[in-house]
């Protein structure tokens, strides 16, 4: 099964960890994914006006401006 995955957190160290664990789990599940980082609720926002065909969200709840759980 394909996947379209958004990641949205503002910490780089934080992003790059959950992006790797999604990459991880798509080679060990046999799943294709196709994952989007986003740095703030609000560049995910902008996207996801164009293109509202994500399968799954993983959301920080504690984001500066829009929270992960506002975005939610």
């Amino acid at each position: 099964m394909n996947y379209k995955i958004a990641i949205c957190d503002d910490e780089p160290n934080e992003l790059e960890h959950i992006s790797s664990l999604a990459t991880k789990w798509s080679i060990e599940s046999g799943h294709i994914c196709e994952i989007h980082t986003f740095t703030s609720a609000e560049a995910f926002l902008f996207a996801y006006a164009e293109d509202k065909a994500y399968d799954i969200l993983l959301l920080d709840v504690e984001m500066h401006g829009i929270s992960g759980i506002d975005l939610a």
